[in-house]
């Protein structure tokens, strides 16, 4: 690849987006881990999907694509809803809640188990073929995943000493949101455009929050410490809002299979943020299965010169 200077711009975005996202999981391994109980995790994520959703809308406006939101809000509300349900309140909350037991590198590695279940949907109902080298690869880093469960690491807020599977199956299970998300919600990307869709979702994940929050008796107030405002913040405009607007900018400059190698880059990227600020330890083992995951999600995603589909990202 010759870096031109569109492919520069290209790399510099994709970059860019990776380490938002990877940066999630370090801040809120950090709060959880400090503070448990010092804000209630679905109030604030309901401010941060907020937050995003007036980004991601400014984001909109200078682009003078508010016309297109209003038609997507109009025509397609239920599918925004259902998007915002899954992809949004039920994947970013999950995965931003597994942090309160497991570590930030196993969360990471066990949500990417999504390209596998991605797959599984798309063979039941698109009936998408796949080659016998994604089969295998969809194996190898299923097997991969599984393994990591059985592994025991830990980082300077647990020292290996408690349970990680609670948090595990959360991790797993925000996967599972992220690829129903990734198949329901491609043809209203393909009518819309992804800003207009990520902001569509946003704004209906804040609302499936509010019932949720009651039904939760989640702790409601404004009175969060100046720490806790800075999480918020960093999540809702820098994992959520900057990463996707930088993600589907960088696709105006790389091809879908050069900006989906980026992904390898976010696990590796928060193994070793994890390791140098969270004191995590990382073990030969988890290593192996790091490499697993990493080769058969690859082998999974190998797109021949002929596909141009959008490589789909985490909005975390």
């Amino acid at each position: 690849m010759n870096l031109t200077g569109g492919k520069f711009k290209g790399l510099a975005l994709g970059f860019t987006a990776t380490f938002c996202w990877a940066s999630f999981y370090i801040v809120s391994r950090y709060f959880f881990g400090t503070d448990s109980d010092g804000l209630d995790p679905f109030w604030s994520s309901f401010l941060r999907y907020l937050l995003a959703a007036a980004v991601l809308f400014c984001f909109l406006a200078v682009q003078k694509q508010i016309p297109v939101l209003t038609a997507a809000l109009r025509k397609d509300w239920k599918m925004l809803l259902l998007l915002g349900a899954v992809g949004i309140a039920g994947e970013s909350t999950l995965l931003f809640y597994s942090m309160q037991f497991t570590t930030a590198a196993r969360s990471n590695l066990l949500t990417n188990i999504s390209p596998v279940v991605t797959a599984v949907m798309s063979w039941f109902i698109t009936r998408e073929v796949f080659s016998r080298s994604q089969i295998f690869g969809m194996l190898l880093g299923f097997v991969g995943m599984l393994t990591v469960f059985f592994l025991r690491g830990g980082d300077q807020f647990t020292g290996g000493k408690v349970s990680f599977l609670i948090g595990d199956l959360m991790a797993v299970a925000a996967g599972i949101c992220w690829s129903a998300f990734t198949v329901l919600g491609e043809n209203a990307v393909r009518r819309y455009g992804p800003p207009v869709i990520m902001c569509g979702a946003f704004l209906f994940g804040a609302l499936v929050m509010i019932p949720v929050m009651g039904i939760a008796g989640s702790r409601i107030t404004f009175a969060i410490d100046l720490r806790g405002w800075l999480m918020i913040l960093y999540i809702g405009i820098v994992s959520n809002a900057l990463a996707n607007v930088c993600w589907y900018a960088a696709l105006k400059y790389l091809k879908p299979g050069e900006l989906g190698s980026f992904g390898y880059v976010s696990i590796l990227l928060t193994v070793l943020l994890a390791f140098c600020f969270l004191g995590e330890k990382i073990t030969l083992p988890f290593v192996l299965c790091l490499a697993m995951i990493l080769l058969g999600t690859g082998m999974m995603l190998k797109i021949s010169s002929s596909d141009h589909q959008p490589e789909k990202r985490k909005i975390s």
